[in-house]
């Protein structure tokens, strides 16, 4: 990390705190229960009352400092500090200080309270008001589609910036090299022509990559491939740490990553997938497939240098199969991703 806190560390976190991200998974936040996330090196805490409401404070008492994820969560919706039993509400403000002898609780005694949201089975948080932010929260309609069945996958923590991992989920070019094993067309490593669409709100990009992908569940041949069949990888990113991907997963399915930046280095991914309720998926299997598919990517990734993606064109190649990293970089850079 930046040890001075400026620089593109710092252009970072200013700008990617404007955006929506999530922190956790709906399932891992019980009613009545406590969960501590990271959101761009901020500490905080996720509750869920026993009404199902959904709170999200700085993980930090305002009298010593101590982690109120730490403590519970009472009946009445407020946190309280397992270190003096101070609690706080949902808006962070303090509601009881057991030591005072009277109610007279200072003003000053708050702790930062935060937007919250929850859909497709994800809560998701940002860190400034309705005025300050860049997009809206994605909307992820699929979800709530009766005639679609949803499979939420594992969080993955990598040791990388999320624009790394945004970069590397969405270039098809490398497909035929690392996934070989899996869905990838070793055949087949030439990538068809495409343009990237750019949004008119200016943080949104889309763009249908043909590729002759394999089935990763048939059998190889004698010469260890198996067949292959046309599709389309459709793309849309409707902010730099989301990404919607069509037809992946087979005919129908939609597809979500979501990189949230703990800190300017690291990310933590969150992934969905919709699938036709009919198509009766084995999600057991499905879910196998996937880890085959990350731990490759992960590896390489985490690998990668420099740490920061660049976003001057000038410091990397690019070929024409490139359109989507060069589109992304030149959308980050004039949103203020770079000093």
């Amino acid at each position: 990390m930046d040890p001075t806190g400026t620089g593109p560390d710092l252009a970072f976190r200013r700008v990617a705190r404007r955006f929506w991200h999530v922190v956790a998974r709906s399932d891992d936040v019980v009613p009545g229960g406590l969960v501590p996330v990271t959101l761009l090196d901020e500490q905080l805490v996720l509750g869920r009352d026993l009404h199902g409401e959904l709170l999200l404070l700085d993980d930090l008492c305002a009298h010593r400092g101590v982690r109120l994820s730490m403590g519970d969560l009472l009946p009445t919706g407020c946190v309280r500090c397992p270190y003096h039993g101070w609690q706080y509400d949902a808006e962070g403000r303090c509601t009881a200080i057991p030591q005072l002898e009277r109610d007279t609780i200072p003003p000053t005694a708050r702790v930062a309270n935060h937007r919250v949201a929850e859909q497709a089975g994800m809560v998701w948080a940002c860190l400034v008001g309705p005025d300050e932010e860049l997009a809206a929260m994605p909307e992820l309609p699929e979800a709530d589609d009766p005639a679609m069945e949803l499979f939420v996958g594992e969080p993955m923590d990598w040791a990388c910036q999320s624009f790394r991992e945004i970069e590397n989920f969405c270039d098809v070019a490398h497909f035929s090299v690392l996934h070989d094993d899996t869905f990838g067309n070793a055949t087949a490593p030439v990538i068809a022509p495409y343009e990237v669409a750019r949004g008119d709100d200016g943080h949104s990009l889309s763009f249908d990559v043909p590729y002759p992908a394999c089935d990763p569940f048939a059998e190889p041949d004698a010469d260890g491939l198996r067949p292959s069949f046309p599709s389309v990888f459709g793309y849309t990113l409707p902010e730099p740490f989301s990404v919607r991907l069509e037809g992946a997963a087979g005919p129908g399915t939609v597809m979500w990553v979501h990189s949230t930046p703990t800190s300017t280095r690291s990310c933590r991914v969150f992934w969905d997938t919709t699938f036709p309720a009919d198509a009766r998926t084995d999600m057991a299997a499905y879910a196998e497939f996937e880890d085959k598919v990350w731990g490759p990517d992960r590896a390489i990734v985490e690998g990668q240098r420099p740490e920061l993606l660049p976003l001057d064109l000038t410091e990397e190649l690019h070929l024409p199969f490139d359109r989507f990293a060069v589109a992304y970089r030149r959308m980050l850079t004039e949103l203020g991703f770079v000093v």
